[in-house]
Order: structure tokens, then C-alpha cells, then sequence
């Protein structure tokens, strides 16, 4: 599994607070052994967003992202689930 990130991706994972940093490298640590593990509680998105899916980092946080080929995901955005959907 390959992943490549915007530089809004790494700038908004800068961002977080160390502890929710420590937990997106545990989940991306499970999204490249497998995209549709559960305890990721990916979504496929809808409207605007259709083409995008995002999965859970912490309660309140996700991370956005698309698939540019078959192993291949660019990470997009990670933040408040509350606003992330807002910024595409």
C-alpha cells in the first residue's frame, strides 16, 4: 500500500495535538495493512464529496482521503469531523 499526502494533509496533522498525532500513525498503520479494517470505520462519502472516503482517527477526528490507483491513497485532509468535510 502506497500513500501519498497533500500539504494540507501534513499541515493539519502538525496541527493536532501530540496524543491524536500518535493515534492517525496507529490507524494509518492499520489502513496500510488493510483499508477496510473495521476498527478504521471507513466511509465511502456522498454528494460534493462522492469519490472520497474518510475514517476515524479518535472520536471526533478523521482523515479524508481518495484513491488514485488500486494500492495507491492520497491522504487529503485529518482534522475535526465537525469542519473537515467543509474544506474540499
Amino acid at each position: 500500500m502506497e500513500i501519498h499526502y497533500t500539504s494540507d494533509f501534513i499541515r493539519s496533522l502538525r496541527g493536532l495535538p501530540k496524543e491524536t498525532q500518535r493515534l492517525a500513525a496507529r490507524q494509518e498503520e492499520i489502513f496500510r495493512k488493510d483499508p477496510n479494517d473495521t476498527r478504521l470505520h471507513t466511509k465511502a462519502l456522498k454528494g460534493r464529496l462522492k469519490g472520497f472516503y474518510s475514517f476515524r482517527v479518535t472520536r471526533n477526528y478523521r482523515a479524508l482521503y481518495a484513491w488514485k490507483e488500486t494500492d495507491v491513497a492520497l491522504f487529503y485532509e485529518i482534522g475535526d469531523r465537525q469542519y473537515i468535510y467543509l474544506s474540499r
